[in-house]
């Protein structure tokens, strides 16, 4: 799948700059059932991509969540310790792969405001 839209995210890059990349990583149960991170693979050729944001494994995967049950599920971030090192003016992105509801990027972004860091962009492939 990353290589199908290879094109469309480096036209996108192309066109904004950032000063720090991060994305939405898979949890530890993702990470082991599928062997691989989907939403590192779809951007890493294309951004150098920072992991700053863990992710702990929910009750059950978004994909098996209705709507009420996403927006409802609390959130299962914290942030890596390398955050406290990005300086406070510092552009930041944060890639996911797909938008269903927004609870997911709001967490991620959240994890940014806490550390006083506020020029926060979201960024999905597909919604």
């Amino acid at each position: 799948m990353a290589r199908l839209f290879y094109q469309d995210i480096m036209q996108w890059s192309s066109l904004h700059h950032f000063d720090v990349v991060t994305y939405i990583p898979a949890s530890p149960s993702h990470l082991l059932e599928r062997g691989f991170d989907p939403v590192y693979e779809l951007y890493s050729e294309v951004f150098d991509l920072k992991k700053l944001l863990i992710k702990a494994d929910a009750d059950k995967p978004q994909a098996q969540k209705n709507r009420l049950e996403r927006l409802q599920t609390p959130q299962t971030f914290s942030a890596r310790p390398e955050i406290r090192t990005i300086p406070k003016d510092k552009s930041i992105l944060i890639l996911d792969d797909i938008y269903t509801t927004g609870r997911t990027l709001m967490y991620a972004r959240e994890i940014f405001l806490a550390q006083n860091l506020h020029n926060v962009t979201t960024f999905s492939l597909s919604r």
